[in-house]
């Protein structure tokens, strides 16, 4: 009898360990769930901000920013978990929240155009969506982008702005002579920008300096080569830094409703536009001052 007991007694703390263990077991194992879970949330956090970031800083508007954060974020959560994110995009920081794991923020650093680098965010958001490639292999292709410089060399650049500020003295009727000023004050402009915003890190007044610059080269060439018309050969100096990009997302944001940051472009529109004015204002104003032709 007294063996019998001994023997339940000691199949019972068996039991009891055998249940134990299970319960360290399934309690190990959910851990590990949440674990990954919870480091598959943060990753996708951070791969939604910085596709946003690199968009924001490149020139694309601020609802196609959003929805493409929202397209990943869904595809990372899930459909049934539609209602547990946020997205929140402005011209100067990114929110992004996700339900049972927290906020983040990135702040959007010095705003240029690059469709290149937005395209390429683009491509990656579809095959990522799409299930052809993994989040950890979008993040690193990410990066990739934001890290990556611009192929198109400055000279080029300078190149392609004489280019166009001469055609656009053909458009507007001028003859070959006007062209050349035109041309010639186009490029100048540019690259006095290129180098400017490097050092002052100013918005406007590098755009007033630049066509201060490229509208003095463009009299100078508009009397050494008896130009026809010297308003064309300032028009030449106005048309590299025109915001025409900046107007279109201005413009694009207010139609999709984000009345906030179309305002803000529109604004900041209007005094690059009054900065190039002024450039070249100064220079009809010098050269008059010093009894120049006008």
């Amino acid at each position: 009898m007294e063996g019998k007991t001994i023997r339940y007694t000691v199949e019972s703390q068996i039991l009891k360990l055998c249940n134990y263990l299970q319960f360290l077991i399934n309690l190990i194992f959910i851990s590990n769930l949440k674990w990954k879970r919870v480091m598959y949330e943060k990753l996708l956090m951070k791969t939604a901000l910085l596709a946003g970031k690199i968009l924001m800083e490149n020139g694309a508007e601020v609802y196609r920013t959003e929805d493409t954060l929202e397209r990943i974020i869904k595809h990372g959560v899930g459909d049934e978990r539609t209602d547990e994110y946020y997205t929140h995009v402005t011209l100067t920081g990114i929110f992004v929240r996700i339900e049972g794991f927290g906020t983040d923020f990135r702040r959007v650093g010095d705003r240029t155009y690059n469709l290149t680098k937005i395209s390429e965010v683009n491509a990656l958001s579809r095959a990522f969506t799409s299930g052809k490639i993994s989040l950890p292999d979008m993040y690193k292709a990410l990066k990739r982008v934001q890290e990556e410089k611009s192929p198109i060399k400055d000279w080029f650049k300078v190149l392609c702005s004489g280019v166009l500020s001469g055609s656009i003295v053909l458009i507007f009727d001028g003859n070959f002579w006007d062209v050349i000023p035109g041309g010639i004050a186009g490029a100048v402009a540019f690259y006095v920008y290129i180098k400017v915003i490097d050092y002052l890190k100013a918005p406007f007044i590098s755009e007033y300096i630049s066509t201060f610059v490229g509208g003095l080269a463009g009299y100078i060439g508009f009397v050494l080569l008896n130009g026809h018309s010297l308003r064309l050969a300032m028009i030449g100096a106005v048309v590299p830094l025109v915001p025409g990009i900046t107007i279109t997302n201005s413009m694009g944001d207010i139609i999709a409703k984000r009345f906030i940051s179309g305002s803000i472009r529109f604004i900041e529109s209007f005094c690059v536009a009054f900065a190039l004015g002024a450039g070249i204002v100064t220079v009809y104003f010098i050269v008059r001052l010093l009894g120049g032709v006008v």
